[in-house]
């Protein structure tokens, strides 16, 4: 990497103020995700997305495990 010669403070404080701001912005992106995350974790959101994993499981086995398996699955349901 190559160090960039300045002339002036003004070009320094001009950079130091550019890398502040893609800090704050990186910093930003980082608890959106980060929230994004704990909201996709939460219970509520979680619950309807069971079944239909479950139902994609049980979609590639065949035979009695499949019959089984739906049997637990909706068993499993029901009983909430």
């Amino acid at each position: 990497m190559e160090r960039k010669k300045y002339s002036s403070y003004a070009e320094i404080d001009r950079d130091l103020e550019i890398l502040k701001i893609e800090r704050e912005i990186h910093y930003q992106k980082l608890t959106k995700s980060f929230d994004n995350t704990k909201d996709s974790l939460n219970p509520s959101n979680m619950i309807p997305s069971v079944p239909k994993m479950a139902l994609t499981v049980l979609g590639g086995l065949s035979g009695p495990i499949k019959s089984i398996g739906f049997s637990f699955l909706l068993k499993k349901l029901f009983r909430m």
